[in-house]
């Protein structure tokens, strides 16, 4: 696996992040979809709005907008077991938001 810098994984990250929340925003359907990709690409700040109150709130919204930029800072300068540690640890969040816990962002 190559290694970049961190400045290189942040500005990938960034790139990624418009169109990872355009799926995601799409998935949601305005408030009526099923949020799968919603989940399956953003657990993390889906699983905060357990903390608040089932409401995608700007935690959620910030958590979302500095996942990739930190996702892809955080591995690209570190080889392969910086990437085996992030996917498993999105796998693992991915797994806690398809679990039942987010019952109100599973659709109609």
């Amino acid at each position: 696996m190559p290694r970049f810098s961190w400045r290189a994984g942040l500005v990938f990250g960034m790139c990624a992040t418009p169109i990872a929340l355009l799926l995601a925003l799409f998935s949601a359907g305005s408030g009526h979809g099923d949020w799968v990709l919603a989940r399956a690409l953003y657990p993390i700040p889906m699983l905060a709005t357990l903390l608040t109150n089932n409401t995608v709130t700007s935690l959620s919204v910030g958590l979302a907008l500095a996942q990739f930029p930190a996702y892809g800072a955080f591995v690209a300068p570190g080889g392969s077991i910086r990437w085996l540690a992030l996917g498993l640890v999105h796998l693992v969040a991915i797994a806690a938001a398809f679990s039942g816990v987010l019952g109100y962002f599973e659709g109609a």
